[in-house]
């Protein structure tokens, strides 16, 4: 059956009627393959943590169900540096940071006064936090905020780019058929792919992060929304092939990188399905 699938696959990909149906629809293909992609690692990573509770909880019972957060602790403490970090950019405007918590396991807490950054669990555990204060009322307070919120997104795209190049010697942009460049010490897989896979599993902000800079955000989508309309209406941009042709390129990049962590997510939830059904 595999391989009469693979005969036909190959077959429609040489038909040269079916690939020129499929041309003019490759750009759109493209740009909807990073929401595809990146809605699939989303459920892949929730699936994956769900196999790992379940194998935690049954060798150690309660206490099991910390294991995920100990495997991501990288990516957690990330999470939380990069909220300090912003917030001590914004240090001459007012903001000081309070406390800093990356390891200390308690309750969480329900309650999120302003200038609280919570990293939680589903089981109601508080994996990190940073508390800071600042000047009430004030536009710069507002837009500190949203970027001290928004700030693992940021950092974490950035480690993701940066280890990747650790790991094989390829920018994130390069499309490769090789996994590593010739010459490239192959050592860098032992570790790089591990970090890179705690960094995408902490770099979402939470529903407290998200909170936190919908008043940027929401002014960043109007002012954009305004700034597109006008060049579009003054013809500076114009929608056209060229347009469609530059998104999908930068579409084509997205696809490799999320589907390079894709197939990550995926090998090791193989292996933590197969323990969980040994176990």
């Amino acid at each position: 059956m595999a391989v009469a699938l693979s005969t036909v696959a190959e077959a429609m990909l040489m038909d040269p009627a079916l690939t020129a149906q499929i041309k003019p629809y490759e750009p759109w293909l493209l740009i909807s393959g990073v929401f595809v992609l990146f809605i699939l690692r989303r459920l892949t990573c929730r699936a994956l943590r769900h196999r790992v509770d379940r194998i935690g909880y049954r060798l150690f019972g309660e206490r099991g169900l910390l294991i995920w957060f100990w495997m991501n602790a990288p990516g957690v403490i990330l999470h939380e540096l990069c909220h300090a970090c912003v917030v001590l950019l914004f240090r001459p405007f007012g903001f000081r940071i309070t406390k800093i918590t990356l390891f200390r396991i308690k309750p969480l807490v329900q309650e999120r006064p302003y200038g609280m950054l919570q990293r939680g669990m589903p089981q109601a555990l508080q994996l990190g936090e940073v508390q800071y204060v600042r000047p009430p009322g004030r536009l710069v307070s507002h837009i500190g905020d949203g970027l001290s919120a928004v700030a693992p997104l940021i950092g974490g795209i950035g480690a993701i780019i940066f280890l990747y190049w650790v790991a094989t010697g390829y920018n994130i942009w390069e499309v490769r058929l090789q996994l590593i460049r010739p010459g490239w010490p192959w050592w860098t897989l032992l570790f790089a792919p591990y970090l890179i896979l705690t960094i995408t599993a902490e770099l979402w902000p939470s529903s407290q992060d998200w909170r936190g800079a919908r008043w940027l955000l929401t002014g960043l989508l109007l002012l954009a929304g305004i700034a597109l309309a006008t060049l579009w209406y003054t013809h500076v941009l114009v929608f056209n092939e060229a347009l469609l042709q530059g998104v999908a390129s930068v579409a084509l990049h997205i696809d490799f990188a999320l589907l390079a962590l894709l197939i990550l997510d995926l090998a090791i939830f193989i292996v933590a399905d197969l323990l969980n059904r040994l176990l």
